[in-house]
């Protein structure tokens, strides 16, 4: 009894000194590369919004249908808290864009800003439609695509990204991908690092994508490593090009 007693003490010693493990709870949670810090953001922006969004507890990642992606598709780094809204084939790669930027509006109180596109790139604004948050979301999902976020947003210069710009992939107007990035940092050299999301087919939840050491370091993807990466896994829906909502 007595060494049993004096084990559960010194394990109770050791325990109340060793470091808690870091909970991520939300994306500025995932450590930035070693001497690295994060890119100041305006505090009531979108691309700060992105970078609060908060995190699930583990890395499941659910379908429209309720099952669970293989967990052989990604290098999954970490999943948004944010539950598929609807049971149909919609909530895809262009369509998670739609949501994050309308969500952010609705969070902020700026519905009254809150735009869409139709299909060809031209702004449907909420205000003007007549339909409740959740049914304009349905009809942006189901109307308008990857080639409408290439038409209706602008071109981004890929040395100025920021979280929200979009890499979208789509040559021919059909179907597409779209990867966002949800954070930047940057070391004392001013070489940045990002981290890169997405939704994918069939919907599913939004994840971010956990790059492996030929794209960046600690899960971050440096400037080369995400176009490199984005040419290997989706080079048949075209070039990446970085946008950004106007």
């Amino acid at each position: 009894m007595r060494i049993v007693f004096r084990l559960s003490c010194l394990l109770l010693g050791l325990t109340s000194v060793l470091p808690a493990q870091p909970e991520r709870r939300q994306v500025s949670d995932i450590p930035v590369p070693p001497g690295c810090a994060r890119i100041p953001l305006p505090l009531s922006s979108y691309p700060a919004w992105l970078r609060a969004s908060r995190l699930k507890a583990d890395l499941s990642i659910l379908t429209h249908d309720g099952d669970t992606v293989s967990s052989e598709s990604y290098r999954v780094l970490a999943v948004l808290d944010r539950p598929l809204l609807f049971r149909d084939d919609l909530e895809q790669c262009a369509d998670w864009c739609f949501r994050l930027w309308a969500e952010y509006h609705r969070e902020a109180g700026r519905l009254n800003k809150l735009y869409l596109f139709h299909y060809n790139g031209r702004r449907r604004y909420f205000s003007k439609s007549g339909k409740t948050f959740r049914s304009f979301l349905r009809w942006a999902m189901a109307n308008a695509n990857s080639h409408s976020l290439k038409n209706g947003c602008s071109l981004v210069d890929s040395l100025d990204l920021l979280p929200g710009d979009m890499l979208v992939q789509n040559n021919s107007g059909g179907v597409g991908h779209v990867s966002v990035v949800m954070d930047a940092c940057a070391d004392s050299a001013g070489h940045r690092y990002y981290l890169l999301g997405y939704g994918y087919m069939p919907a599913q939840e939004f994840h971010l994508e956990r790059a492996s050491p030929e794209y960046g370091p600690q899960g971050w993807f440096d400037l080369q490593g995400i176009y490199q990466y984005l040419r290997i896994h989706f080079g048949s829906f075209g070039r990446p090009r970085a946008y950004r909502f106007p």
